[in-house]
């Protein structure tokens, strides 16, 4: 009886050490096997929306124009958009210890500056002519044209004010909220660098009568 519970006791020990190798064996590859990934967010997640409308500018303003015999007055109104094309955004640094990632953006454009003729209103026309004694009201119907020459210049108006710093600042300040949403969750801090000047808005937007579409 003990000549035959002898191999039995070698058979169970071996078998207790083999499974603990197995188990050291095992623990020692899957230590070793874990995979670590810490990549740097890339700039196709901004790039890929292409062109984005950022700030609408809503203005309004005094205008008097004169021609040899009328003066006439409009109230005007008038609203453009800024946008930038985000297809040109480029990753002017990368830091994976701190962290931080620096977009370099670029110029913000104005688009569709136009004058509200539904929201303009006419303030007054008058001639300037001396008539029978008497400054008279315009009775020729010559204030058509007059009328179509301050539209126009009011289109420049409107052009030249949506350039202005302030807006420009709102529209970057909007820009950079949207960018920054894009890369939430990665644990990155991001910033910006954006060029001194934006673009100017093109010549022929600037001398084209546009209607009010809302």
């Amino acid at each position: 009886m003990k000549l035959f519970a002898l191999p039995l006791i070698v058979a169970g020990l071996l078998a207790s050490a083999g499974g603990v190798a197995t188990y050291f064996a095992l623990n020692w590859y899957s230590s070793d096997s874990k995979v670590v990934v810490d990549s740097t967010p890339t700039v196709e997640r901004v790039t890929e929306i292409g062109e984005l409308c950022v700030l609408k500018i809503h203005m309004s303003d005094m205008l008097t124009a004169k021609s040899t015999s009328l003066k006439a007055s409009w109230m005007i109104s008038g609203d453009a958009l800024i946008s930038v094309d985000l297809t040109k955004v480029r990753v002017e640094q990368a830091n994976q210890d701190r962290r931080t990632l620096v977009l370099e953006m670029p110029a913000l454009k104005v688009l569709s500056p136009r004058v509200n003729h539904e929201k303009t209103r006419h303030w007054d026309t008058e001639s300037i002519c001396w008539h029978d004694g008497w400054f008279t009201h315009d009775k020729l119907g010559k204030s058509s044209h007059l009328h179509e020459m301050a539209m126009k210049e009011a289109q420049k108006v409107v052009a030249h004010v949506s350039q202005g710093r302030e807006y420009h600042d709102d529209a970057r300040e909007s820009a950079e909220r949207i960018v920054t949403a894009l890369y939430a969750g990665t644990d990155y801090t991001v910033s910006f660098q954006w060029p001194d000047e934006p673009e100017h808005v093109e010549a022929e937007s600037m001398n084209t009568l546009l209607s009010a579409v809302e």
